[in-house]
């Protein structure tokens, strides 16, 4: 935007000549997520394992043999979901944290250890509402000016509620009363405007935004900029809307795919696609 490749309008308001009239900046996408969490009824083996001898030995396993149970993360579950029977795909995503959010080294008699939790983060996948860059100077060192409008459109908020009451129900299911202790974040939750009232409070993105300079108006199906010459844009804001995952992979597969057409090498053929 600031060479001058962006909606005209704006440009021209905060000073950037125009070149190019395109709407580079809007649809901007996320996937919005909030903690829900709970004390354990007894601490898990994350949190003995936070004791700092037991770690210390556990990173040095890891580090010198790839093994041990310092080469994983405690959040390591995730499920797709749909909030309703009817749709095609999933829109509702859960993380599961089996441990407190705040789990740092202890040592008896040196650093009490932190309470125990463990946590469900519902996860809207296929927002309906539209974010926004805009450039906040001409200056190259000033921040740009990100706004999400998160929850701008109404079936937003009626996703999140639908999904979130499925979390909770998973955390009250019976095989589940031997591990929750007292709700720790939000406090009981009795209605649809508490649910609403701790996503407005709490909730921040999984970081991945992406569609800013989508395909289809920014970028032609090759990733060229429109109107530009030998400019392409190969990464995430290249997405015409956000994909039901983590975009890590999909970002890697249409690095790998620009690539090729960069290169000029022609699709694989039918058999070796599937």
């Amino acid at each position: 935007m600031l060479s001058g490749v962006g909606p005209a309008a704006h440009l021209s308001e905060v000073g950037v000549s125009p070149l190019i009239d395109l709407p580079v900046g809007t649809n901007l996408q996320d996937h919005l997520a909030a903690w829900f969490s709970w004390a354990r009824s007894g601490p898990g083996p994350f949190h003995a394992l936070m004791r700092a001898d037991r770690i210390s030995l556990a990173m040095v396993q890891a580090y010198l043999f790839g093994t041990g149970p310092a080469t994983t993360v405690p959040t390591s579950l995730f499920a797709f979901i749909k909030s309703d029977s009817g749709l095609d795909y999933p829109d509702i995503e859960y993380i599961f944290r089996g441990t407190s959010g705040a789990a740092d080294l202890w040592f008896p008699g040196l650093k009490a250890a932190f309470e125990d939790s463990f946590a469900i983060r519902p996860t809207l996948l296929h927002q309906k509402s539209r974010g926004q860059v805009l450039l906040r100077s001409t200056n190259p060192d000033d921040h740009p000016r990100i706004k999400y409008n998160f929850l701008s459109h109404p079936d937003d908020l009626k996703t999140i509620i639908k999904g979130t009451r499925h979390a909770l129900d998973i955390t009250h299911q019976k095989m589940m009363d031997a591990f929750r202790g007292r709700p720790v974040g939000p406090p009981p939750v009795n209605s649809d405007a508490d649910i609403e009232e701790w996503f407005r409070k709490t909730a921040i993105t999984v970081h991945h935004p992406c569609c800013s300079a989508p395909i289809g108006t920014v970028l032609d199906p090759q990733m060229r900029v429109r109107g530009a010459e030998g400019l392409r844009v190969v990464d995430a804001s290249a997405m015409p809307s956000i994909v039901g995952a983590h975009i890590n992979a999909c970002v890697i597969m249409m690095a790998e795919r620009a690539a090729d057409m960069i290169l000029g090498k022609p699709l694989l053929p039918a058999a070796q696609n599937a």
